[in-house]
């Protein structure tokens, strides 16, 4: 299952956006994002919530 993550669905005035296969990948590649673009060092737990607040389930994100 794909899905799509907006930059700006997580509080950031940012056009980035990062579609794929739900899983633990692209979940580090967002957390990277946020690392690398705008100075923040969210862990993968706090990523991983970030996300399940946005309607996703955990078991959908750690399949690898």
């Amino acid at each position: 299952m794909t899905i799509k993550l907006r930059c700006e669905d997580y509080g950031f005035e940012c056009d980035f956006v990062l579609e794929g296969e739900k899983n633990v990948s692209i979940l580090e590649q967002l957390r990277k994002h946020f690392e690398d673009e705008h100075g923040i060092d969210y862990t993968t737990e706090a990523v991983t919530q970030m996300i399940m607040n946005r309607g996703h389930s955990l078991e959908s994100i750690r399949k690898e």
